[in-house]
């Protein structure tokens, strides 16, 4: 009920012309944006061994990441690392995790098999080429080729690689570990006999000329 000499508010709605052009900018930033973190994922994860591997012996693994930072900001920092470990335990034993310079081990609470580092503040942008994260040690048990893998549980937030502004990276990787026989202890003497006798033919017959 409307009170005499007054009018009813009256509301303006707007409404886009018919021919009125569509603003595409918003579609192209939200394109550019995916393709960007599509270009990101560029990080390749590597095991290598640090020494060759034989019977008896420790064997060091090294885990690290080459262009870390490629396609991304130059403000990115690399916070944290985690990911689990498969290898054959009748090849080779475990002997333990340590995490590079730089990182702090939060191996302790993320579970068994689990392995993990964090910085803090984060590992900056120098655009480096390669960024190490630990080493993985082992007692080599059985001489020949075993697998030695690190994986991404896509499920397990503490690992991947985690950044600051970007998304997580899976950190993947495996080698084909070669391990030699160490020679017997007798088999060795007698080589080592074999050679002191060849050196003493030869000594022999220059002597005799």
């Amino acid at each position: 009920m409307h009170h005499a000499g007054r009018l009813p508010r009256l509301v303006p709605t707007f409404q886009r012309p018919m021919n009125s052009p569509m603003n595409f900018k918003p579609l192209l930033v939200a394109i550019a944006l995916a393709a960007s973190s599509l270009a990101a994922q560029a990080a390749t994860v590597s095991l290598t061994a640090a020494v060759p591997s034989k019977v008896g012996q420790g064997v060091d693994l090294l885990v690290s990441v080459s262009d870390p930072f490629a396609g991304l900001s130059p403000d990115e920092q690399l916070l944290s690392f985690g990911f689990g470990l498969s290898y054959d335990a009748s090849r080779l034993a475990f002997a333990g995790f340590t995490v590079a310079a730089g990182w702090d081990d939060d191996s302790g609470w993320l579970g068994a098999g689990q392995f993990g580092g964090s910085s803090f503040p984060g590992m900056a942008n120098h655009g480096q080429a390669t960024l190490l994260l630990g080493t993985l040690h082992f007692d080599a048990l059985q001489a020949g080729s075993t697998l030695v893998g690190v994986a991404t549980d896509a499920s397990n937030l503490n690992q991947g690689l985690s950044f600051l502004w970007s998304d997580t990276q899976p950190l993947t990787a495996s080698l084909n570990l070669m391990t030699s026989a160490v020679p017997e202890p007798a088999s060795l003497l007698m080589a080592t006999l074999g050679l002191a006798a060849v050196g003493l033919t030869t000594r022999r017959r220059i002597g005799s000329k």
